[in-house]
Parts: C-alpha cells; sequence; structure tokens
C-alpha cells in the first residue's frame, strides 16, 4: 500500500509600527521572519513567501494583510504563521474576525510563540472587558460634557477668544484686537480668494500679530481658520484619522461667543475646501479665469492658458489641454481656445442658470418617493445592525459566564458575521445615494441666485475675485471643439 505524505503550505506575516521597532514581546521583522521559518522547518511546512506591513495595529488600511488574505483565500496557502496574534491588530474583536475570517476560508492560522487556544480565550474575555470600558468611556465622555457646559475649559484660550474669571466662575468672550485679526483672516480668504500664506504675510505687513508677539504663518492661519471655536463650538476627543475612522470627536454646541456665523463659517470651510483642490494655489492665483475650472471634454485634464507669441504689437492667449501638450499620447486633441472666446462662452452659458426652471432641468431633482423609501431602508439596516452588534455582546456575555463555549459561540457568530458585512455593504451604498441626491436638491435652489449675482457683479470684481465667486458655483467647465459642459458643485 502506497501512502502519500502532503507537505503543508505556509506563508508568514510580519508587522512593526514603524521601520526597526522592536516591540515589547521584541517583535522585530528580522525576529518575526525568523520565528516563521524556524516553525515551517520544525512542523514540516513548505514557507511559500512573507507578507510585510510596516504601520500601526490600529490602522485598517494595511495592504499587504490585504493581499495575504487574497492569496489566502484564493487556496494558495494552508497556513498562516504569526509571531503573536496581536500582529493581526489591536483590538479584540477586529483580531477574532480576522481570524475567523481565515478559518471559513480553511485556512489555519498558528502563533509561534504564544498558545493561540489560550489567546483566543483572553481575547474573548478582552472583548467583554472592552464591552465594559466603552461603557465606562460614555460616562466619562457625559460627565466631561457637563462640566464643559459650566464653563470648564483646561486648555488654551482659542486665538480670538480670553477667558473671564468671576472668582471660581469663568466666563468668555472675545479680545477685540485678536478677533479683529480673525475678521480679517476671514475677508482676505473669502472675499480675496488668499492662501495662508498670503494672508499671514498681510497680516504682519498691517501690523496685526499672533500670540506673544510673534509673526503670523501659514500654519497659524490654518488653524485658526479650521478651529469651530470660531463659530462658538467647542470640540475635543480624538478626531478620525485616516485608516482608523472609529475614533470619535465631541461637541458642544455655542460654548464660546461666536466670532463668525453658521452661513459665515459655511462658506469659509467652502473656500478653503475649493482651495485645496489645486495645489500650491497656482489656479486661484492665476491670470485665467477658468484656470482649475476648465478641462478637456475628451480625456478630462486640465486646460492651462498660456500666452502666445505678439503679433503686430498685440499678444494671444489661450486654453490648452495640457495633457496634449505634454504628449499626444496621453490626449490627441491639443483642444485649443481663444482666452477671450471661451470665457465669454462660459459666461453667457452660464447665465442661462438664473432661471431656476432651468437649473431644474439640467440637475435632475431626486424623485421624492423613492429618496423616502430609501431613507426608510437605510434607518432599518441601521437598526438591524444594533441588534446584531447586542447580539455579538450577549453572547460574550454567555462565554463570561459559561453558558457557550468558544466553539458554540464561534458558531453562534458564523451568521452575524455574514449579515454585518452584507448590512455594511448595502449601508454604505445607500447613504451615498441619499447623500447625492439631497445635495442636487439643495443646488438646484441654491445656484439660480449665485449665478444671478456674479453676472451682474462680474465687471465690477477685481479679477482674484471674480475667479473665487465662479469657483464657488461651478466645479468644472467640460470643453470640447463646439461644446461646453457644466458641472455645478453641490
Amino acid at each position: 500500500m502506497n501512502t502519500t505524505l502532503t507537505t503543508k503550505r505556509a506563508v508568514g506575516y510580519l508587522r512593526v509600527s514603524t521601520p526597526g521597532q522592536t516591540g515589547n514581546n521584541h517583535s522585530s521583522l528580522e525576529t518575526q521572519e525568523s520565528r516563521y521559518k524556524e516553525y515551517c522547518q520544525r512542523n514540516d511546512l513548505l514557507p511559500l513567501c512573507h507578507f510585510v506591513d510596516i504601520v500601526s495595529g490600529r490602522r485598517d488600511d494595511r495592504k499587504e494583510y490585504r493581499r495575504m488574505v487574497e492569496y489566502a483565500i484564493q487556496g494558495n496557502t494552508d497556513v498562516i504563521v504569526v509571531q503573536y496574534l496581536d500582529r493581526f491588530g489591536r483590538n479584540p474583536r477586529e483580531i477574532l474576525q480576522r481570524y475567523w475570517e481565515l478559518q471559513d476560508a480553511g485556512v489555519s492560522v498558528v502563533a509561534t510563540d504564544e498558545d493561540i487556544n489560550e489567546e483566543l480565550i483572553l481575547l474573548i474575555k478582552a472583548g467583554i472587558a472592552g464591552a465594559e470600558s466603552r461603557r465606562t468611556s460614555e460616562r466619562v465622555r457625559a460627565n466631561m460634557s457637563r462640566a464643559v457646559e459650566k464653563g470648564v475649559h483646561a486648555a488654551r484660550a482659542p486665538f480670538g477668544l480670553r477667558r473671564i474669571y468671576h472668582g471660581k466662575e469663568v466666563s468668555w468672550e472675545k479680545d477685540p484686537v485678536e478677533a479683529s485679526a480673525v475678521k480679517e483672516m476671514y475677508r482676505l480668504s473669502v472675499e480675496e480668494n488668499r492662501g495662508y500664506k498670503a494672508i499671514a504675510d498681510l497680516l504682519n505687513e498691517a501690523g496685526h500679530h499672533a500670540r506673544s508677539g510673534r509673526p503670523f504663518s501659514s500654519f497659524t492661519i490654518q488653524r485658526v481658520l479650521s478651529n469651530e471655536a470660531m463659530m462658538g463650538d467647542l470640540t475635543y476627543g480624538k478626531k478620525p484619522k485616516k485608516g482608523n475612522p472609529q475614533q470619535e470627536l465631541v461637541r458642544v454646541k455655542a460654548f464660546f461667543p461666536a466670532i463668525f456665523n453658521e452661513t459665515e463659517w459655511t462658506t469659509l470651510q467652502k473656500r478653503l475646501e475649493i482651495r485645496r483642490e489645486s495645489s500650491r494655489g497656482r489656479a486661484h492665483s492665476s491670470e485665467y479665469l477658468l484656470s482649475g475650472i476648465a478641462r478637456c471634454g475628451y480625456c478630462g485634464g486640465p486646460m492651462t492658458g498660456k500666452a502666445a507669441a505678439s503679433y503686430k504689437g498685440r499678444q494671444y492667449r489661450n486654453y490648452w489641454c495640457s495633457r496634449a501638450t505634454r504628449s499626444r499620447a496621453l490626449c490627441e486633441h491639443y483642444n485649443g481656445h481663444s482666452t477671450t472666446k471661451l470665457e465669454s462662452a462660459v459666461l453667457e452659458y452660464l447665465s442661462q442658470f438664473s432661471d431656476p426652471e432651468i437649473v431644474k432641468q439640467h440637475i435632475e431633482s431626486a424623485d421624492q418617493a423613492e429618496l423616502t423609501a430609501r431613507e426608510t431602508e437605510l434607518k432599518d439596516i441601521e437598526l438591524a445592525l444594533a441588534d446584531l452588534d447586542s447580539q455579538f455582546t450577549q453572547n460574550l456575555g454567555f462565554m463570561r459566564r459559561g453558558v457557550l463555549n468558544e466553539q458554540e459561540f464561534v458558531k453562534a457568530n458564523n451568521l452575524a458575521r455574514e449579515q454585518v458585512s452584507a448590512l455594511q455593504a448595502q449601508k454604505g451604498s445607500l447613504a451615498e445615494w441619499v447623500d447625492e441626491q439631497k445635495e442636487r436638491e439643495q443646488t438646484t435652489e441654491r445656484v439660480p441666485g449665485m449665478v444671478k449675482t456674479f453676472i451682474e457683479d462680474f465687471q465690477a470684481m477685481e479679477p482674484r475675485v471674480r475667479k473665487s465667486h465662479l469657483q464657488t458655483i461651478l466645479k468644472s467647465a467640460h470643453v470640447r471643439r463646439n461644446s461646453i459642459e457644466l458641472e455645478f458643485r453641490t
């Protein structure tokens, strides 16, 4: 009788937060790789390759981890080797979900330096402790909110504001000198379309100063204009970060006396967002009205204004597809247009949209019945997700009391995990659709008045101000040889 021995295939997963790091478990990349190879040799596994992430365990955007999971699910390996399970993440629930995801695909996960079964039990217990910790955090946040409402704010006073002490009580008021500088920042940004550095330079030239008599810098201007204290709100807590979107931001409305009203704040943030769309502000300081707005209708690339050689004392200026001017392989159409003719054509076409009915035809209004139905569906999904989360916590409680063992716990949550994954995807799609429809409706109501005011005041505006107003109305103008298609900001 012939006996066939099948050697199992293995891949390693190595992770550190920063290059060269050695953590509490001595888990440098070199150590993890060595443990992986030794484990494969000791257990007759065939080492295929290893995947390396140099990124914090708190982050979700781990490219090599995702690539490894895809590699494993496609049946390319039988075993994944890690030094410690915490290489999969920092959050107990996250680690368990990743472990179960691989287990469901028929891939074993082994740890070289710990008993994985014992570690799984500890993780489940940690999940219970985490739920209790979250409840404690909620109580702490509630106490913090009550303290804040009574005037407790231990941090440094925001620029433009100052504390007034009444014995043990504290109130807030605007600092006249600093608030004046903040108002000037707003004017330079919104009305003159200036960037952070230009605002800092102009304020310094005018004799304004930051705290302690220091000159303003672009960084200082950015911090002041993005601080919600300027519209009266106190914010504290951890803000969402890339790769770690689950952290909370706590906001207390109307805590400070507002330097900007809500409309001014919204206008300012839109202006700053528009400026971020173009690198280094070149599109905002250019003498060409449509720079940063005009796009080639053939390839979608930006159209840039260029001055041609003078002829008989007259200089000719044109817009060209920037991609075509670099290489015909990027775009086959130079798509050249006289600056004067193209700008006049865009303004003439834009003037039609001062009529609300034309705007309504151009921007299709959402069907209210469908919008209502999708909003209802979205609410139902959110309730279902909350119920599934409650079930997970309940099962953890059963595990703690010994009602369920580990295998029963895993089985009870397998279906729930599949449901959560499907519902999350459906929720994201629905939420995006609902947001788009609401934004389109608001655009239909807002655009006509903005266009009418812009066309009426156009000749009296400075070039920089013209561009600022036009950027607020139009996101892009797609230009072809004989046609223009406008895309309004939502």
